[in-house]
């Protein structure tokens, strides 16, 4: 099965990499979380460490990258127990269970380095232990990000290409390159582009190991994306996302039980997630369950009214209309 090119345009305008946090859902109770990364062999601050707060219960999930004082902060948690998973370039993967108090809540939290390997991945790979992250990159990343945002990809290309030049380590601008690459059709470029965001962090960004799974999908290699996609979910695992991009390979790999099963993890970890309900109604469809379809295309009118799968979603609730009545017609 291939993947129409309009689901594959969906999932890549959720990949932004943010100029700010990024959080899913909203918890009802107030309290704030703050901290520090270091690295544990001699307490320097980690900058851009990727830190994601999670609670297990509910599937909330929130996520910002620390300061150049390897600082961060969360507000608006419910007070409870968090799993906490670090991600930082050339550092080893923290995972931590924390807890959060009624008011405010302050954490250390110490990353170890990784072993450089005997042989990198490629010869263009740039580790970041040698560099340190300049202010100055910051003013045209975040330039060609809000260009990206405004679907004017060319113009993001300079500037994100800008940051690089002054941040050759800068993972994320990578990664929004290869968005706007992909948007412009440039497939090939974006694909180096998002493949080196992955060797700068080791793999640590998830976010870059989804969109390069999704161009795998276009090429029709599933089995190659699924497992880029359970490496990012590692990584990231409290991932919507994630979850969403892995039910839509199962999907492609005619396993609709399985994309049904990680569709419905997409929800419960962002019950706003409106196009994973697009995705459960070509599920049902499939399994011929008209009715599921039904409900699933309401669902989703609900959330997005004006969403861009909406002509998806009247196709598919045209023809689970089309399949009822001539059921109906049967039965007479």
């Amino acid at each position: 099965m291939r993947l129409p090119t309009f689901v594959l345009q969906v999932t890549f305008m959720l990949l932004f990499s943010p100029i700010l946090c990024l959080a899913q859902s909203e918890p009802m109770e107030k309290a704030t979380a703050s901290g520090v990364v270091l690295l544990a062999v001699d307490s320097r601050p980690v900058q851009h460490a990727r830190v994601e707060f999670l609670n297990e219960s509910t599937g909330w999930a929130a996520s910002t990258l620390t300061d150049q004082d390897g600082r961060f902060s969360f507000v608006g948690l419910f007070p409870t127990s968090y799993q906490v998973t670090v991600t930082a370039p050339a550092c080893e993967k923290l995972g931590t269970t924390l807890k959060v108090e009624a008011s405010a809540t302050s954490f250390v939290l110490h990353v170890d380095k990784t072993e450089q390997p005997s042989t990198p991945r490629n010869d263009s790979v740039v580790s970041l232990q040698e560099l340190k992250m300049s202010d100055k990159a910051e003013t045209p990343f975040a330039k060609g990000t809000t260009l990206l945002q405004k679907g004017a990809f060319k113009e993001s290309i300079v500037h994100l290409q800008q940051a690089i030049a002054k941040d050759p380590g800068y993972y994320r601008a990578y990664h929004n390159l290869g968005l706007a690459y992909y948007q412009l059709e440039q497939v090939a470029e974006a694909e180096q582009a998002f493949q080196k965001s992955i060797d700068l962090t080791n793999g640590g960004y998830a976010p870059s190991q989804f969109a390069l799974a999704m161009i795998l999908c276009e090429k029709q290699q599933f089995h190659q994306a699924e497992r880029i996609i359970q490496n990012g979910l590692a990584m990231e695992p409290g991932s919507a996302l994630g979850k969403y991009f892995l039910a839509l390979v199962q999907l492609a790999l005619n396993r609709p039980a399985d994309a049904e099963k990680s569709a419905r993890d997409a929800l419960w970890r962002n019950a706003n997630q409106a196009e994973v309900h697009v995705l459960l109604a070509k599920i049902h469809e499939r399994e011929h369950h008209p009715y599921a379809v039904l409900t699933d295309v309401a669902a989703y009118r609900q959330l997005d009214p004006h969403g861009s799968l909406e002509s998806e979603a009247a196709t598919l609730l045209g023809r689970a209309q089309l399949e009822i009545s001539h059921g109906a017609v049967a039965n007479h």
